[in-house]
């Protein structure tokens, strides 16, 4: 799973799609049980998603495969002004929190 994210001011398209593996490097089959929170920030969260994200057991191997998190943007959703920033994926099950990490640059449209 590449944890650098890089995506156009206000962009809808394509939909954020993840391969996330266990510690195994085996994907987590997320088809059912979870609920998820997807936020974007520094220090505080300039957005916080949990709507629209989709879990699935996967298959294959990024970018060839099929991902087990597809994160489906809404309009306007990623109008956030340039920059690097943290996005974090919080999947939740029973009570347990799996939380993933990585560097989301927003890039300057003309």
């Amino acid at each position: 799973m590449s944890t650098v994210l890089r995506y156009y001011r206000g962009a809808e398209r394509p939909a954020l799609q993840l391969w996330i593996q266990d510690d195994d490097g085996t994907l987590v089959d997320f088809s059912s049980g979870y609920t998820f929170s997807f936020k974007i920030g520094d220090t505080t969260a300039l957005l916080t998603k949990t709507s629209g994200i989709v879990g699935a057991a996967g298959a294959g191997v990024e970018p060839t495969g099929t991902p087990n998190i597809t994160v489906n943007w809404s309009t306007g959703e990623l109008d956030i002004t340039p920059g690097a920033y943290s996005w974090e994926l919080t999947a939740t099950t029973g009570g347990l929190d799996r939380i993933y990490r990585g560097v989301f640059h927003v890039l300057a449209t003309l």
